[in-house]
């Protein structure tokens, strides 16, 4: 088998398309293929209506990427034909080894693709290709563009969640909006604007996907909630449980911070270096943690009694029905007014204001767990990238990579 018959099958190619010659240059380290098409062959299906048309001309020759050979660079060179169709008149036909408009073969998109996706980095998968920052950078692109023009629009998607994630440092956001129920970042904007959480709406689900919402997961943050009941009136909106602790968590915190201030001016040092015991779930600290915490909640500490009442709100979480919420949350207020603590009535304060969305959990107890989890790997992708100068960029690379999209060419 010679090199021509060699690459016939490994590019995929059919009639009338064939190897013409191979030329291996060793001072370069590339190995270029050249393609054409039998003679006699006049006729090619129109890339629009699939119906054969006769040639028009000849494109200028166009070079591909294609996959190494012994670490030798690969090219596939070749002169695509035009046809001229009755119905929707001049155009390049499609070609078997690429995607329209692709520089590179549909072999090579796809390995790129996968280093992409180990890599998560744009700059190492760049190396590892051995192609520029551009090129990578547009590879991507095409690619995302492929899958979210592969998503559907019919999919009922009866829970989403959508939250925030800082770009870069100071007030500079972008508001993510995900299926609550699969895992996936459906669309991400700059800002978290009412207008931008908007947008989330309109960008990430269709007319029909918008109607099929159910409940929409998100923190107390007021434009979310805007976008929310003017995007999917139909919808509740259920706040999320884990912002509600981070909000107790921080009325702990800044409770101990100053008891422990207090109380260093005594020379009683019990709370230093335990921030972590009262933030942390009692199930998941060891023996002595425990142990520790036990002690101190013996005591006669306002952290203790903070930490308590904020223990004891889990149970709301449990309540089944909107009665046994109501009561379990009146009666849990008034302990928090007898208390007196600053930082935790104001807490108690701000769910007052926001009940519905907070009771609306009872009937709909969906939570931003997947979300949260998201948040988390969005972190690493910013990280390894070491930030996004725009938030272009960043909303590619989190769509690319967690959006779970269809993105390799067919």
């Amino acid at each position: 088998m010679d090199a021509t018959e060699l690459y016939q099958p490994i590019l995929g190619l059919t009639e009338p398309w064939y190897v013409e010659t191979v030329t291996i240059d060793e001072p370069t380290t590339t190995v270029t293929i050249q393609l054409a098409h039998q003679t006699g062959s006049d006729w090619f299906p129109c890339p629009r209506c699939q119906q054969n048309a006769p040639v028009y001309d000849h494109l200028p020759e166009r070079t591909w990427r294609h996959l190494d050979t012994c670490q030798f660079t690969t090219l596939v060179q070749a002169r695509v034909p035009r046809v001229t169709c009755p119905c929707c008149g001049v155009h390049t036909v499609r070609v078997p080894w690429a995607e329209p408009q692709g520089r590179f073969t549909a072999l090579f998109e796809s390995y790129a693709i996968d280093v992409l996706l180990t890599a998560q980095v744009q700059s190492r998968a760049a190396a590892l290709l051995r192609l520029s920052a551009e090129q990578v950078a547009s590879l991507l692109a095409r690619a995302l563009k492929r899958g979210l023009a592969r998503r559907s629009t019919t999919q009922a998607i009866p829970h989403v969640t959508i939250d925030e994630k800082s770009l870069h440092r100071g007030q500079q956001y972008v508001s993510v909006l995900c299926d609550g129920t699969q895992g996936a970042v459906l669309e991400v904007v700059e800002q978290r604007t009412t207008e931008a959480a908007e947008s989330l709406f309109q960008q990430g689900l269709s007319p029909a996907q918008r109607a099929s919402v159910r409940a929409v997961s998100l923190d107390m943050w007021g434009p979310f909630r805007q976008a929310a009941q003017t995007q999917v009136p139909q919808a509740a909106y259920v706040y999320d449980h884990f912002h509600v602790s981070s909000y107790l968590n921080a009325a702990v915190a800044q409770t101990r911070r100053a008891e422990n201030k207090r109380l260093r001016g005594q020379d009683d040092t019990r709370l230093t270096g335990t921030r972590y015991l009262w933030l942390r779930n009692p199930a998941t600290l060891d023996e002595t943690q425990a142990a520790q915490l036990a002690e101190l909640t013996a005591r006669e500490l306002q952290t203790a009694a903070v930490w308590r009442l904020k223990e004891d709100f889990r149970s709301f979480f449990a309540c089944r029905t909107v009665t046994a919420a109501q009561t379990f949350f009146q009666d849990w207020c008034a302990r928090v007014k007898t208390l007196g603590n600053a930082p935790l009535q104001k807490v108690a304060q701000m769910l007052e204001r926001h009940w519905d969305g907070l009771v609306a959990y009872v009937e709909h107890p969906v939570t931003n767990a997947l979300a949260e989890s998201l948040n988390t790997q969005i972190q690493l992708l910013k990280a390894k990238a070491r930030g996004f100068r725009h938030a272009l960029g960043f909303r590619r690379t989190i769509l690319f990579h967690l959006g779970q999209l269809d993105l390799y060419p067919q």
